[in-house]
């Protein structure tokens, strides 16, 4: 097998866990020294301090017109490119058809290209442009799917509308999801055998913008009324955003969360070790391919959360998951209740997250999907 080169120039400022997905998998795919691997992408943000990402080859672009520039360059113009690719995020500029020169130049230079797809999706909304972008994105993301040899996607409801748009090339299109950007690193974790002691510590994790208020509402609300045997923390990007999330749209008191924000990997490893539940009321229920679920899997912590249009089989039906439907918060105070009052649940909930995880979400599964789907 050739050489392989992880291709992620996203924007700054945009998915960092694209940026980190890319690094971790680069790492991975670079495990051996007959098959090694370049991540190709923008500068690391704050270079000098510890990211908590792995150390790998790079090559530093400003974007998709600088790498058409380059690619004559080695070793740009050589081995396998592994493209990360969010068509949404550059839909409304050129970039796209920069990356659309250059991966024609690979392909006429007889090389196989790889189209990871993290996201697929525009909102519908009323307005001109973003029903312009609703029109263009599937033509995009056509060309883009075309123009590449193989295709990955990293959660089920875009793999089957790229099944759908690319019906020719079906064969060559796999789903792989997504890992963690947090290792475990603790002594202790994963807590598979812990009996928690009041109260009992539940912890949310990731951004107010992929969360539903309503669920976190109705999960703000159980807490409340538990008397002080629940402990409810949120660890993530933005104190300020959590906080006035949690009291203007969903009508906490600013005091009922715990919000540790800007954690280094080892701390939130640690954070993850010390929790007893981990709840995730996401907006498009939990998938594939959020690293926050997959971070808890990984610590072998019991998933109360919602079913929503991301939701996969893989973690919908798991035993290590009990999920409610996005718009059925009194359902997930259910679910809630039901595991807080059970240990032993909790437990069994717990194997089988790390299971899960062992199984579908390590770097390791992740790096050997993309050798298959290459060598089918």
């Amino acid at each position: 097998m050739d050489e392989f080169l992880i291709v992620c120039p996203t924007a700054p400022g945009h998915l960092c866990g694209v940026g980190d997905y890319s690094a971790w998998l680069a790492c991975s795919l670079g495990t051996s020294a007959s098959v090694p691997a370049w991540l190709i992408g923008l500068p690391v943000q704050g270079a000098g301090a510890d990211t908590g990402l792995p150390a790998v080859r790079r090559i530093e672009v400003t974007g998709w017109r600088e790498l058409w520039r380059r690619r004559g360059e080695s070793p740009l113009a050589d081995g396998t490119p592994i493209v990360q690719y969010v068509p949404q995020l550059y839909i409304d500029r050129l970039d796209s058809l920069w990356l659309l020169l250059w991966l024609v130049s690979v392909r006429a230079g007889g090389r196989r290209a790889v189209i990871t797809v993290h996201e697929y999706v525009v909102p519908a909304a009323a307005s001109v442009r973003r029903m312009t972008v609703r029109v263009l994105l599937p033509l995009v993301m056509g060309l883009v799917g075309a123009v590449g040899t193989h295709v990955v996607t990293t959660i089920g409801s875009t793999d089957r509308r790229l099944r759908r748009l690319l019906f020719w090339k079906r064969r060559r299109i796999a789903l792989v999801p997504v890992g963690t950007n947090i290792p475990v690193r603790v002594a202790d974790a994963p807590r598979l055998a812990a009996v928690a002691a009041e109260p009992l510590v539940c912890t949310l994790f990731g951004q107010p913008s992929s969360m539903s208020a309503a669920a976190v509402a109705a999960v703000g609300e159980w807490a409340r009324g538990e008397a002080g045997r629940v402990r409810l923390r949120w660890v993530g990007r933005s104190r300020a955003e959590i906080v006035g999330f949690c009291t203007r749209e969903c009508g906490l008191p600013p005091d009922l969360v715990e919000v540790l924000e800007q954690r280094p990997a080892d701390e939130v490893s640690g954070l993850l070790a010390s929790t007893d539940l981990f709840i995730a009321p996401l907006d498009d229920g939990v998938s594939t391919r959020r690293t926050t679920v997959v971070a808890a899997l990984a610590h072998g912590l019991p998933v109360v959360g919602t079913r929503g249009p991301s939701t996969d089989p893989v973690v919908g039906e798991s035993p290590a998951c009990a999920l409610a439907p996005v718009g059925a918060p009194a359902e997930l105070v259910v679910a809630l209740r039901a595991a807080a009052s059970d240990a032993d649940r909790r437990r069994r909930m717990g194997r089988a997250a790390r299971e899960l995880y062992d199984a579908h979400f390590t770097w390791t599964a992740i790096a050997a999907a993309y050798r298959r789907h290459l060598a089918g």
